[in-house]
């Protein structure tokens, strides 16, 4: 199920050009991830359970400008053994989009210090919301 936030474009994500800098959009999607999922995370993090960055995909489109309307869209599109995968869309709402983005993280067992298989509780909390 996807999930969608506005983002709130400020005028220190903008480059020289008055653009937004290329390096902003995955913060963008970082923004998104856990505003949408902060509390999985969370209780994750209090388990000891932790979510690693392990690459990350942007697609650039069109150019944002400060006083464009941006959205991100995401969702899990996949997950398997330690690796699960969100994509990303940032648009305008009304069908222009400016980005696509991947992110592939991997679970990461603190206690046992190596990677696990997503468990399927997170799976089922990510795919609820």
């Amino acid at each position: 199920m996807a999930k969608e936030i506005e983002i709130q474009i400020r005028f220190s994500d903008l480059d020289g050009y008055g653009h937004v800098n290329n390096a902003v959009y995955l913060s963008y999607c970082e923004i998104a991830r856990t505003n949408c999922y902060s509390d999985i995370f969370y209780n994750s993090i209090e388990n000891k359970m932790w979510f690693i960055l392990t690459s990350a995909e942007l697609n650039y489109k069109k150019f944002l400008k400060l006083e464009d309307k941006a959205y991100v869209k995401l969702w899990l599109s996949s997950a398997k053994g330690a690796l699960f995968t969100f994509e990303y869309e940032i648009h305008d709402g009304d069908g222009t989009i400016y980005a696509t983005a991947k992110t592939t993280h991997a679970v990461y067992d603190a206690v046992k210090n190596k990677p696990v298989r997503v468990p399927q509780v997170i799976i089922d909390e990510v795919e609820k919301i």
